[in-house]
């Protein structure tokens, strides 16, 4: 099950390589550019927001459900952890829940006790955000990232020699995205679910050659937490299921195994389930249910569709772009059935099963990263085929040898480099293109002349502003006047001659039919095939007998993609200039977002939320489309 480890040689080549690690992961996060700018003021920040606030929320303000929003309105004006706050959706019941399980809650947990009893001795703000509970909380994961690197270590050293388990370290710390991660990136799941993996991976291992409860008891907990935390993660399953087994010999032995140690199994999932029940009672508690879909605003999976390419070869994000050292442990699952298949099939299913699982998530691009964070984790696992892999070479003709190691030591300074560049903000976070990838390639400086390859700059903002319209052009995309022009099939019983801006009709919204008219237009009906965005201008007159803040209505553009709505964005009639008992305008900008599936399909109607009734008139749709250079 394990290669035989030379214990007298005292491993003294790895032991130096994982200094090396803890220290370069260190050293990285001490020296980060925007360290100096915001010294721990934006680290509880967007996604992490929303991990975090189960502890301020029920510890501080006695108020999990965050009924009251004006606590939010005053932190998020005071700390800005995002430009809108969308780590929670409100219920009918009056309570908001957390988009994302609370996982990570429980590793912030220690930290964030720490911190508060530092803010509330000192001149700080005990509110959960000032610089204690960033500080603190901040440095305080350092103790998981740090500890699943010395974890890992004793885990290669039971199938590798100190010499190669020295180089996996040292290819899959420096090599990889994962020193993004574990360096900046660090409060996001993936540099901590790492060391999950590598936990977990160990506690597999020691049980399978020495049955003891006290490998399940922390497997479980460690699986738990993991999927707890990201759910996606319960591919972690295929890993103990699947240990073991290679052959119809095998299956039989792993079930006698499990048979004489059915004890031992059921403590893994009674474990595993534990972990559960804080998030049961706080769903049963905001929601009313202890089991509740907190993630039914997220993006979702394109199971039918993976983007399979995209994840692999995109210069905007991909595998083998930012982190071809991969090829190296992907060569290696093809080598694990020669030197160990007692772990193939748990390995190779795991890899396999993962990587569908990631390229199926419908933002495969990973949102704001250096390459695809969301596979950082499993760098751990596949730390396993990246040893029999570096064995594999040592066997090789020289020739072979330095030609692999000429390779492993490019990757190596390559992911360093192109790191230090997006530190530096050299590589975008989410806006690369292939022209601007080669214009920087290597490079240590760019110009505002280069910056104008990447995508446009999207907003996470509320709202827009279209302040450069001299650089498109111009085109009527839709209008609808309830006469003879229109841009869609008509309802007749929808409208109306009692009050018409031209013509003699208007279209009448009321309590019972409060949305109209609705325009769709595919994406790729709309934006042309070699541009990234247009914006558009939705506009329309409409006409209130009462003041239309007692009579509310909105514009509203979205573009659905299954049951998420992509960048919905409703413009309220009452936030804009009025007068009760004319006709008023109300204009709208909105920049196309990056699409999840190009045959989405914008939808762009009016909503009325009042009680009484309103009228519209010329409903139009304009499109801007950037000038060719």
């Amino acid at each position: 099950m394990t290669l035989p480890n030379n214990a007298s040689a005292r491993n003294r080549t790895s032991l130096v390589a994982l200094f090396l690690v803890l220290a370069g992961i260190l050293v990285g996060h001490f020296t980060l550019p925007r360290l100096k700018h915001q010294y721990y003021t934006q680290e509880l920040t967007f996604d992490v927001t929303s991990y975090y606030l189960y502890l301020p929320m029920t510890f501080i303000y006695d108020d999990p459900g965050i009924r009251n929003k004006a606590t939010i309105d005053t932190l998020f004006a005071r700390y800005n952890p995002s430009p809108t706050f969308y780590q929670a959706f409100e219920l009918e019941n009056g309570n908001r829940v957390m988009n994302y399980t609370c996982g990570f809650a429980y590793a912030y947990a220690p930290f964030f006790f720490l911190a508060h009893s530092w803010a509330t001795g000192s001149n700080y703000p005990a509110d959960g955000f000032s610089f204690p509970y960033q500080f603190l909380v901040g440095l305080g994961v350092y103790c998981y990232i740090l500890f699943g690197w010395i974890i890992l270590r004793r885990l290669l050293l039971r199938y590798f020699s100190d010499t190669v388990t020295a180089f996996v370290l040292l290819f899959t710390c420096f090599g990889t995205n994962y020193f993004s991660e574990a360096v900046n990136n660090y409060l996001q799941p993936h540099a901590m679910l790492f060391t999950g993996y590598a936990v977990l991976l160990y506690c597999i291992s020691k049980w399978h050659e020495q049955p003891k409860r006290k490998y399940m008891v922390a497997g479980g907990l460690v699986m738990g937490w993991m999927v707890l935390s990201r759910p996606s993660e319960i591919v972690c399953v295929l890993l103990p299921l699947l240990w073991g087994v290679y052959d119809k010999e095998s299956l039989r032995a792993k079930w006698e195994l499990v048979r004489k140690n059915f004890s031992h199994v059921l403590i893994l999932v009674v474990c595993g389930i534990v972990v559960f029940i804080p998030q049961f009672i706080y769903w049963h508690k905001v929601t009313g249910s202890a089991i509740f879909f907190s993630y039914q605003r997220t993006e979702g999976f394109d199971f039918l569709k993976p983007h399979i390419l995209n994840n692999l070869f995109s210069f905007k994000k991909s595998l083998f772009v930012y982190t071809p050292i991969l090829i190296f442990p992907l060569i290696g699952l093809f080598l694990i059935r020669r030197y160990n298949r007692y772990i193939q099939w748990a390995v190779v299913a795991y890899a396999a099963v993962n990587f569908y699982l990631l390229a199926s998530w419908a933002a495969w691009w990973n949102g704001g990263s250096f390459g695809m964070r969301y596979f950082a984790e499993s760098y751990a696992v596949m730390t396993l085929p990246f040893g029999y892999v570096i064995t594999e070479l040592g066997k090789r003709q020289r020739w072979l040898r330095l030609l692999s190691g000429a390779a492993l030591s490019f990757f190596v300074f390559l992911n360093l480099f192109q790191t230090w560049q997006f530190l530096h903000w050299i590589i975008p976070d989410d806006r690369m293109t292939y022209a601007y990838y080669k214009r920087i390639f290597l490079k240590t400086k760019v110009t505002d002349e280069d910056r104008k390859l990447m995508e446009v700059e999207r907003s996470f903002a509320a709202t827009e502003t279209f302040d450069n319209e001299q650089e498109y052009d111009h085109f009527t995309q839709a209008f609808y006047d309830f006469d003879s022009l229109n841009s869609g099939v008509l309802d007749p019983s929808r409208t109306d001659t009692t009050f018409a801006y031209s013509g003699k009709h208007s279209c009448k919204l009321s309590p019972e039919y409060p949305y109209y008219p609705t325009y769709r237009i595919r994406y790729d009906q709309l934006v042309p095939w070699n541009k990234d965005h247009v914006w558009l201008r939705v506009s329309c007159w409409y006409y209130s007998k009462t003041d239309i803040r007692e009579n509310p209505a909105s514009l509203v553009i979205v573009m659905p993609h299954k049951k998420y709505n992509l960048k919905y964005r409703a413009f309220d009639f009452e936030q804009q200039p009025f007068v009760p008992g004319q006709w008023n305008k109300i204009t709208a900008d909105y920049m196309t977002p990056r699409p999840y599936s190009e045959a989405d399909k914008f939808e762009i109607y009016a909503w009325y939320r009042g009680n009484s009734e309103i009228w519209i008139d010329n409903f139009q749709v304009e499109a801007f489309v950037r000038k060719d250079p």
